[in-house]
């Protein structure tokens, strides 16, 4: 007699049948199998994987072509529906998610794909994760990898995005250019309240080319520059 030792690992479940027909499902572990009995056991891994749906052009509502990557992440929840109710549960989860996502985007526009991308991935988990969950998958993750414009569109964008940055340049330097006019409207306001702040500046712009190395100033008629700065004092042998 034929004797065969099935191990099941930590991670792994596994489905005992005999001559055929289904028996029940078997924990991590060591088994015996012998020949005459017409048993076997079919493992199934329960661990988390990931699958790559593929890059795939999909025409938008607009009817612009878009090539989008799509990423998944699950694990089997249910090894017997999963052996039982699938030929290939890999295989009917990627064409789940193929063809979700193009119906997904042909209801979209390019801009809703582009400005709400989450909510596309929150929409496809919601529609693909119920059926995989009747052939035992439980669909973790769902979210966009790539998505890939035609070469005209992304020109387009392009120039929107420069336009963009020239405009917010431009609009950086006309509040710089009020900020400025407003300090010279205030200067010219203080100047014209205060007649001696014109002379004092006159006077600060003359000490500082004095200061200078080298400069040598004549100023003709500075008697009079600095009696117009000063305030005029009583005379003591004035009379009263």
């Amino acid at each position: 007699m034929l004797r065969r030792t099935v191990v099941v690992r930590e991670y792994e479940r596994g489905l005992l049948y005999e001559h055929g027909r289904f028996l029940e499902m078997l924990p991590p572990g060591r088994y015996r199998l012998w020949s005459w009995q017409g048993r076997e056991i079919f493992r199934v891994d329960v661990r988390e994987v990931s699958a790559t749906v593929e890059a795939q052009e999909i025409l938008t509502s607009e009817k612009i072509g878009v090539r989008v990557t799509l990423i998944a992440q699950y694990r089997v929840s249910d090894p017997i529906a999963a052996r039982h109710r699938v030929g290939d549960y890999h295989s009917q989860l990627y064409q789940d998610l193929q063809l979700t996502l193009r119906e997904a985007i042909t209801g979209r526009t390019l801009d809703e794909l582009l400005n709400n991308r989450e909510a596309l991935s929150q929409d496809l988990h919601a529609s693909v994760a119920p059926r995989a969950k009747a052939y035992g998958l439980e669909l973790t993750r769902v979210g966009l990898k790539d998505m890939v414009l035609p070469g005209s569109v992304r020109a387009v964008f392009l120039q929107e995005v420069e336009a963009d940055l020239k405009g917010r340049a431009g609009l950086t330097a006309a509040r710089h250019e009020v900020a400025a006019a407003r300090a010279r409207a205030n200067t010219a306001r203080l100047i014209h309240e205060n007649p001696l702040l014109l002379r004092l500046q006159e006077l600060e712009t003359l000490a500082g080319l004095a200061s200078k190395s080298g400069n040598v100033l004549i100023i003709p008629g500075l008697d009079a520059l600095l009696s117009r700065t000063s305030t005029p004092r009583a005379d003591p042998g004035a009379p009263a």
